[in-house]
């Protein structure tokens, strides 16, 4: 998978980044508090749902930084806010957490009918994920090619709730 993903073209990484975003901003109804992520070069280009006005008006918009082995969300207003932090990932500096989320959306490898996901190796989403309530509702983000028919799934391993690709 990290294969393919790095054999994707810019060009074709913006369309099906395009695709995504506008498959996305059904799933932003009536949710107050999103939490998103910075993408990183082979991963869907999220920084699109920014063209829409009314997301970034109507919406608590978070972003994870990583703080040793855990990550944290912070609320910002605009995408300069967010700097390049460990592993080049930009990640806001400062501010404060949103009380609750109501909407996280997840980078992953793979991702399964089911909603399994397979992440990087390192853990800091299982580990977030695990200390959401039921009430957040986790939306896998991928390209098609990466989802899979099934995935080795631990019983740690938090399901998505639905993912999105395009």
């Amino acid at each position: 998978m990290r294969e393919r993903l790095q054999k994707l073209s810019p060009t074709e990484r913006h369309a099906c980044s395009l695709l995504i975003c506008e498959k996305l901003l059904p799933f932003f109804s009536g949710m107050n508090s999103l939490a998103l992520f910075a993408p990183m070069s082979t991963e869907p280009d999220l920084d699109l749902l920014w063209d829409h006005g009314a997301l970034v008006e109507h919406s608590l918009l978070s972003y994870p930084r990583r703080e040793g082995k855990t990550l944290s969300f912070h609320l910002i207003s605009a995408l300069a806010e967010l700097i390049p932090g460990r592993f080049g990932i930009r990640e806001p500096t400062s501010g404060r957490s949103p009380k609750q989320l109501d909407l996280i959306l997840v980078p992953g490898l793979a991702f399964s009918a089911q909603g399994d996901r397979l992440g990087r190796g390192a853990g800091f989403y299982d580990r977030f994920l695990a200390t959401l309530p039921q009430t957040t509702f986790k939306l896998g983000v991928c390209f098609e090619f990466q989802r899979v028919s099934s995935i080795p799934h631990e019983p740690h391993d938090v399901t998505m709730d639905a993912v999105v690709s395009g």
